[in-house]
């Protein structure tokens, strides 16, 4: 379910990662939301490598990836909700966020 999870979330920051490259976007706006992309990248490598050497529980690392994972996925949905992009990639961005939020209340 995690996996699920992050992988819609993943999805649809790449989505909304091409929306803000458009210029739909403000860019400062898309420049936090990829560093804040990168920093979650980052805990989750180090978070990783946490459990690895069994420093943390597996369990409670996965579910604060995924939570840090929805709130790059949601900044991103949120910051190309109102811009002007195509209707497929805005389809694609709300099917994406309805996945993710569907897994997420199966957890």
């Amino acid at each position: 379910m995690i996996r699920k999870l992050l992988t819609v979330s993943i999805v649809a920051v790449s989505l909304a990662a091409v929306a803000c490259g458009g210029g739909g976007v403000d860019q400062d706006e898309a420049k936090k939301i990829q560093d804040h992309a990168t920093q979650v990248q980052e805990d989750a490598q180090k978070t990783a490598d946490e459990v690895r050497a069994g420093t943390k529980d597996a369990e409670q690392a996965a579910k604060e990836i995924q939570e840090d994972a929805t709130d790059v996925a949601n900044e991103s949905i949120d910051a190309v909700e109102d811009a002007d992009i195509p209707d497929e990639a805005r389809e694609q961005l709300e099917a994406a966020q309805e996945q993710m939020n569907e897994a997420q209340g199966q957890n």
